[in-house]
């Protein structure tokens, strides 16, 4: 799904949040959205998702204003699985409070999809690693097989290794699956890793856009301003 954003804006009272904002998220690719804190990043994936409503502007989805949030899928930030859930629950979320459907093998390709096994089908998220309890919401987030997946800061809390497999995942389903993928993220390696291309938003406008390959040959000041810190912030850690 091609998803194109025009002239968009969005404000909270006398907070301007996003200001003409103009980009386009390529189909079947994996596009980075980056930028400090505040800056208006997650404003713009729930405008994007439908979660709250912009006040000036458009949003096109395969050049149409309407779309099936069905069609998305969400990691957030830190799971958000339910400790009162078993894993498979928490997976299939949306057919198990419809107590009419089967989803057990629903539940049993998407663990297999992140690399876990049925051991913990019936466990709670109390019982398992933070580095497992992330594979399980990214396997609640494809469960539907969405044709976005949004990705929050998708290695937020994760030691290297658990990171870099994380990124792995994001690959091989994002191709796999052949998904839109948007990632908010701070983790620079991360985003050049996952990345096709990025926008850099800055007091909520596109400050600088291009290809992730290319993201640290930006010649953007306010880009590499950000990226420094970036890079000074996880040094110190």
């Amino acid at each position: 799904m091609e998803i194109k954003i025009e002239k968009l804006s969005k404000k909270f009272g006398d907070n301007h949040v996003l200001k003409d904002i103009n980009l386009v998220i390529e189909k079947n690719k994996s596009t980075i959205i980056l930028g400090k804190s505040g800056c208006g990043k997650s404003v713009l994936l729930k405008l994007i998702y439908q979660l709250i409503e912009n006040d000036e502007g458009s949003i096109l989805y395969d050049k149409k204003s309407f779309v099936n949030i069905d069609k998305f899928g969400m990691l957030f930030q830190y799971g958000a699985l339910f400790d009162s859930l078993t894993i498979a629950e928490n997976i299939a979320f949306i057919d198990f409070i419809d107590s009419r459907k089967n989803y057990r093998n629903k539940v049993i390709n998407s663990l297999k999809e992140v690399g876990l096994s049925t051991d913990i089908y019936n466990k709670y998220p109390s019982e398992i690693s933070g580095g497992m309890k992330k594979r399980v919401a990214l396997a609640r987030a494809i469960y539907k097989n969405p044709k976005v997946i949004f990705l929050d800061e998708p290695t937020t809390g994760l030691d290297p290794i658990n990171s870099d497999m994380i990124n792995e995942l994001i690959i091989r389903i994002i191709r796999k699956k052949k998904m839109t993928a948007v990632t908010i993220t701070h983790d620079i390696q991360s985003a050049l890793k996952t990345g096709d291309n990025y926008h850099f938003l800055n007091e909520g406008i596109v400050e600088d856009s291009g290809t992730c390959k290319n993201l640290l040959k930006s010649k953007n000041k306010r880009l590499n301003d950000f990226l420094l810190g970036v890079k000074k912030l996880q040094k110190n850690k």
